[in-house]
């Protein structure tokens, strides 16, 4: 739903467990207990989360992978929403997410929880605000890449389309060079759903970029992605940087280690043998890290 400035709008997703296990007794921490409910003000809020879950993710029965899958589903309807708005203009010149941050240690609609923690939507909030941002849309029978240029300076360089497996074999791939005019969303390229029948939409994903801007782009929902375990490497650079990287996709990368380290990324797609930097806010004594694949079993 996109209007001329879209003012408040939101979807709820619960803090980590670091979170609640400061405000929850460790008995308490389950779906069912009094203590989680009251922290949780929308008459039907859980009730939602978990229908919307259902919807698009293998709902977890583990505790601590449910609070994680509910940060990647607020995650991803944010995105939905963000990215909508931003494609629209100059239809749609402003969007405000409801909500920032929270007063108490709480399940909501916020990005940062009580403590500051960065949840899964602050970082994609982080993503999807950028000045310059490569969006695909599913619209009828195309899917269009649209470079959104909030910058007010034209912007011009070589775009990079790739079809890729889980595996990470180049399916295909083209490239053509663009230019887009300052402040504005322009559409750079279409893909007629035709050309890609023949693909295994799910466990193939699109790669595009231009220049250092990249985004990747899933044809099915993640419940629905033939995902295989990957082998995440993690190398020390130094005590405030690390390197991770992966074998095969590893989809929604969290990771997190005790002592309320911050990590400048997280929750974020790792595509097959790419080399990503992490700086830490701080030296961590164990970094720990999950996927989405650690949460369908």
């Amino acid at each position: 739903m996109v209007g001329r400035f879209v003012s408040e709008y939101g979807f709820q997703g619960m803090p980590n467990m670091e979170t609640l296990q400061k405000v929850i007794n460790k008995e308490d921490l389950n779906f069912t207990s009094e203590a989680l409910k009251n922290h949780q003000k929308h008459p039907t809020g859980y009730e939602t989360i978990n229908e919307y879950m259902e919807r698009d993710y293998v709902v977890p029965k583990d505790f601590e992978d449910y609070l994680y899958v509910s940060q990647l589903l607020q995650a991803r309807g944010m995105k939905t929403a963000i990215e909508a708005h931003r494609r629209a203009k100059p239809y749609c010149m402003g969007t405000l997410y409801w909500q920032l941050n929270d007063c108490w240690p709480v399940t909501s609609w916020s990005s940062l929880d009580y403590f500051g923690n960065w949840k899964a939507f602050q970082y994609q909030a982080k993503r999807s605000f950028e000045n310059l941002l490569l969006s695909v849309a599913n619209e009828n029978d195309k899917y269009k890449v649209y470079l959104v240029n909030d910058d007010f300076e034209n912007y011009s360089g070589k775009l990079e389309l790739e079809l890729l497996s889980f595996d990470g074999k180049s399916i295909w791939k083209t490239s053509k060079e663009i230019s887009v005019e300052e402040n504005t969303s322009t559409i750079v390229y279409e893909i007629l759903k035709e050309e890609l029948k023949s693909f295994d939409w799910q466990q193939t994903v699109l790669k595009v970029q231009l220049n250092e801007v990249q985004s990747n782009y899933f044809f099915a929902k993640p419940k629905e992605l033939k995902l295989q375990k990957p082998t995440i490497q993690i190398r020390t650079i130094d005590s405030f940087t690390f390197e991770i990287s992966s074998d095969i996709l590893a989809k929604d990368v969290f990771i997190y280690s005790e002592g309320e380290v911050f990590f400048e990324d997280n929750y974020f797609d790792l595509l097959p043998h790419e080399k990503r930097l992490i700086k830490l806010s701080k030296a961590a004594k164990e970094i720990k890290v999950k996927s989405l694949f650690d949460t369908m079993q």
